[in-house]
């Protein structure tokens, strides 16, 4: 029988985890979760977005005027640009602290891997944290403060408190003619939500019982929580915004790769009786202002920010 080498085994381990690996990132990511994730086939993909609408008229029956004929019009498509970045990290262990572990820690540090990841994508696309100079679009916040849709959480119940505030988002992305449909933020705004209460002191939001806090509908809006820890409150409260507007470009999924010859850092782990696991995966980012149907750009995102 032939003998299992040392190849074969990283090969085990890879195929063993990178399941818990993609599923730990696409959970903990709120971007993954939400947003339409695009396979790509190349570094730089370009997809058509509408640019110009058709104009239709009015026609009369005159044979003998303009008004009488059909018009012409025509629909003008611009291309979108998504150029693939790769994100990774390597973490190297002890094989001692692997084989006197009681847990299966190469599961536990696949699912760090992957949620590390994801924390490093949900970062750049919803506040511009170290995102790549080729992803151009705006990210989610700059592209909220941009189009003037900010609001501030007032200090008393009403039209301006937390619950409020998300309703009057949603209304500026509609009224540019988007489509409000997800909410975006910590994991905390669930459980905030749930202590709004009116002047009475009635509760204001009440998700079903059927699944209480753990709903993932807000106000018909589809919610993604950032569970990584890429959420910033200081900066949003919360963002709602036209998840049809925004596409993840995704040219590799997120792959784990053992490593135990390899030199990292400086660390020769052959040397020093260490392995490591290198996490790896490969996105783009677009955000669309496609024109609407009257004639102006939409304007996909509005945030929540915190009281004054």
């Amino acid at each position: 029988m032939a003998d299992i080498s040392r190849a074969d085994v990283a090969t085990l381990i890879q195929e063993e985890y990178s399941s818990s690996l993609l599923t730990t990132a696409s959970a903990e990511s709120a971007v993954l979760s939400v947003f339409e994730n695009v396979p790509l086939g190349t570094k730089i993909t370009n997809l058509p977005v509408l640019a110009g609408l058709p104009e239709a008229s009015w026609v009369t029956e005159s044979v003998s005027t303009s008004a009488g004929t059909k018009p012409t019009s025509e629909a003008i498509w611009d291309n979108k640009k998504f150029v693939v970045e790769e994100v990774a990290v390597i973490i190297p262990i002890h094989e001692d602290v692997l084989e006197d572990s009681t847990e299966n820690l190469l599961e536990s540090l696949t699912k760090l891997g992957g949620a590390a990841l994801g924390k490093k994508l949900d970062q750049a696309v919803l506040f511009g944290l170290n995102k790549p100079s080729t992803w151009t679009d705006l990210d989610l916040l700059a592209a909220a403060t941009a189009a003037g849709n900010i609001f501030q959480i007032g200090a008393t119940a009403g039209t301006s408190d937390l619950g409020g505030q998300i309703l009057n988002a949603a209304g500026a992305v509609a009224d540019s003619g988007g489509e409000p449909s997800a909410l975006l933020s910590g994991s905390g705004l669930r459980y905030r939500l749930a202590n709004l209460r009116d002047s009475q002191g009635g509760a204001v939001f009440t998700p079903g019982l059927s699944n209480a806090l753990g709903s993932d509908d807000v106000f018909g809006l589809k919610a993604g929580y950032a569970k990584n820890g890429s959420w910033n409150n200081t900066l949003a409260t919360a963002m709602v915004v036209d998840a049809g507007r925004v596409k993840i470009g995704v040219r590799q999924d997120v792959t784990v790769k053992f490593l135990d010859q390899a030199t990292v850092n400086g660390i020769n782990l052959a040397e020093k009786d260490m392995v490591a696991l290198r996490f790896k995966a490969r996105y783009a980012y677009a955000l669309g202002n496609v024109l609407t149907a009257n004639g102006t750009a939409a304007e996909p995102v509005a945030a929540i920010t915190p009281a004054a």
